[in-house]
């Protein structure tokens, strides 16, 4: 792929009409278990694009290389090694206090397949430049979905906007649950689908480009191929199976059980050893 891309059309793709969370349906668990508020938003907003910025530029740098079967679990070693010691300072060096879920889900970070996509699909064929451009761009795209979600969440379900009172005259509860969380998932997802199908109809489901299959050699970033496409790629292989060719036993022939008698002689002696003379005739036989 060129360098001379801008990171306008990089941002425009990686962020808005292939969204990492509302298209592509990556980094769920985290958005829908723990941004309940804003603040736990950004917090996740600000480590995931950490992680997804360091670990695509590594990989691009360091890992192409590197057998694939090899790069994928490095991807999750590499995250996590940044985002534990974030965490660490975070509950060590700072007056924030975590709750047990953003304990949980942030550490979780590390092996979400949003990293995993972006390193694999991107930044191991292209250079640093455009591996950094495209991490920043999901980044930026998953985080403006977590702060919506986020805020949403914590107005709809405790009338309170970043710990703020707002004092709706109804709260829904259920937003704070992940039912929740889904059902506006779903909303954002439907007015995103609009969007783009207004603005960027060749980029729609009507105007879709032909999806290319992501293979090793390629070095075409094809974006439209889905999560699941691209992990049946990452560890299927099309292998022949070769059947053996296994000797059939032949069937015993009938012709080899019967005796066979090949003068008149021969059978004269069998009918004599039996104790019958065909040469005595009538009573005596």
């Amino acid at each position: 792929m060129s360098n001379n891309i801008s990171f306008k059309d990089v941002f425009i793709k990686g962020a808005v009409i292939y969204n990492p969370v509302l298209i592509q349906l990556v980094g769920l668990c985290p958005v829908v278990a723990a941004s309940t508020t804003l603040a736990r938003a950004a917090m996740l907003s600000a480590v995931l694009c950490i992680e997804l910025i360091v670990t695509c530029v590594i990989s691009s740098a360091f890992l192409k290389k590197i057998p694939r079967w090899v790069r994928v679990p490095l991807y999750i070693i590499i995250g996590a090694a940044i985002i534990c010691p974030l965490l660490w300072y975070v509950e060590t060096q700072t007056l924030l206090n975590l709750s047990l879920g953003m304990k949980i889900f942030v550490p979780l970070i590390a092996v979400n397949s949003m990293t995993a996509v972006h390193c694999e699909q991107f930044s191991v064929k292209n250079s640093v430049k455009l591996s950094l451009y495209d991490a920043a761009a999901a980044g930026i795209g998953a985080s403006f979905i977590f702060i919506i979600v986020g805020a949403v969440r914590e107005l709809l379900g405790y009338s309170t906007v970043g710990g703020i009172a707002v004092n709706l005259p109804i709260t829904f509860k259920g937003m704070a649950l992940p039912f929740g969380c889904l059902i506006l998932l779903g909303f954002l997802a439907a007015g995103l689908k609009a969007f783009v199908a207004r603005v960027y109809p060749e980029d729609s489901e009507n105007g879709e480009p032909e999806i290319k299959p992501v293979t090793q050699a390629s070095e075409d970033y094809s974006q439209e191929a889905t999560e699941v496409e691209l992990f049946d790629e990452f560890w299927t292989e099309s292998v022949e199976e070769e059947k053996p060719d296994i000797p059939v036993p032949e069937a015993p022939s009938a012709e080899k059980d019967e005796p066979k008698f090949s003068t008149a002689e021969e059978i004269d002696e069998l009918l004599k050893s039996l104790g019958i003379d065909i040469d005595i005739k009538g009573d005596k036989q």
